[in-house]
This record gives C-alpha cells, sequence and structure tokens, in this order.
C-alpha cells in the first residue's frame, strides 16, 4: 500500500487523503508497474462509507466492492470483450456511462486510455466531484496531453480547445508516480490544474 509505506511521507499521504476528503477530481498517472491502482485503491480509502461509488475497470483489479465496510455501496462494472464472431463487445465508454446512470457520488475508472475519457471527464465537471481515474504517461504534464489526444479521437471529435476546456473544468490535481534510484516507487510530481476557457 503506497499510503503506508516509507516511500511517501506522513504529511504527502495526509494531502492526498484530504483531497480525496475534498472531492477534488484527480488522476493517477505514471508508467507500468509504478503501483497507479495501488495507489488509486489507497486513496480510495479516504472516501466516507456512506457515498455510492462505481468503478469501471477493462480488468478487475481496484476490488473496493469486495470491502463491504469501507465501501459498502460499490458496484464494480468490467468491459466485455467480443466473442469469436466479433459480438457482444461492451467497451469502456459505453460502461461509463452506463455507471452514471446509477447515480453514484463519484465514478473510479480503473485506467483510461481512449474514447472513456470523454464522459468521465463529462462526469468530473458535471457533480461527481471526488471522481479518479489512472493514466499512462511519464509525467503529470504529459498525462494531459494524453487525456486531451484521448478526447479529440473519440467519437465525438472535439477540438483541442474544446478538450483542454473539458480537461481544466474537469480534473483537479494530476498525481505522477515513479521510481527513484534506489528501486523505490515515489510520488515524484503533483500538478493542480486550473480551469481554463481554451484560450
Amino acid at each position: 500500500d503506497l499510503l503506508h509505506r516509507g516511500e511517501i511521507t506522513v504529511g504527502l499521504r495526509e494531502l492526498i487523503r484530504a483531497l480525496v476528503r475534498a472531492r477534488k477530481n484527480i488522476v493517477i498517472c505514471g508508467g507500468v508497474g509504478v503501483g497507479k491502482t495501488t495507489m488509486l485503491r489507497a486513496a480510495a480509502g479516504a472516501i466516507s462509507p456512506h457515498e455510492r461509488i462505481v468503478t469501471v475497470e477493462d480488468a478487475y483489479e481496484l476490488g473496493l466492492d469486495e470491502d463491504s465496510d469501507a465501501h459498502p455501496n460499490t458496484t464494480a462494472l468490467q468491459q466485455r470483450e467480443p466473442n469469436l464472431e466479433g459480438v457482444g463487445g461492451i467497451d469502456m465508454s459505453t460502461m461509463v456511462r452506463w455507471g452514471l446512470r446509477m447515480r453514484p457520488d463519484r465514478v473510479i475508472v480503473g485506467e483510461t486510455r481512449g474514447a472513456e475519457a470523454v464522459p468521465m471527464l463529462l462526469a468530473m465537471s458535471q457533480g461527481n466531484d471526488g471522481s479518479m481515474c489512472t493514466l499512462h504517461a511519464s509525467s503529470s504534464k504529459q498525462a494531459l496531453t494524453r487525456l486531451a489526444m484521448y478526447v479529440m479521437q473519440a467519437p465525438e471529435k472535439l477540438t483541442f480547445d474544446a478538450a483542454n476546456v473539458l480537461i481544466g473544468q474537469a480534473v483537479d490535481f494530476v498525481v505522477h508516480l515513479d521510481v527513484a534510484t534506489a528501486g523505490t516507487r515515489v510520488v515524484s510530481s503533483i500538478r493542480q490544474v486550473l480551469e481554463t476557457d481554451g484560450t
């Protein structure tokens, strides 16, 4: 648990928990194997048990619904791959939209890597405050660029400026994880995102 080990100071741990309790929308990013899902799971521990949570993942990893004491009102959704005939698949974007119909207090997307970025960001900017996701990126700045790319490639075909306005209205903080020279996993940066009008 990254929030309980020595790699992250008590002050940093409390900062992240304070951001969660304050219902800030958070993107946790980093490379492969740096502990993004572990950090997301630990951060979710600061969510009140009275809140309704919907998690959406391509592969079931978070397991928040398994802790009936900490998260008694959690629904876990997982995308479904198509069968051998290429039918029956349900993608992440559709799952996020379904999750929003369940009237959650927060939406947690296990990993954003495509068109699901649009409904997730809309959820963050339209009342589902305190939502979180993970994202592959080599820096907190690159995470925002990658989010914009996913938004522009989605079926909605938003422009670069519109994508950045949506991100600015939706995301409050980006937490970047990295591996230090000694091999320990660390939080290398926390970037606050200020709302933009696209200009």
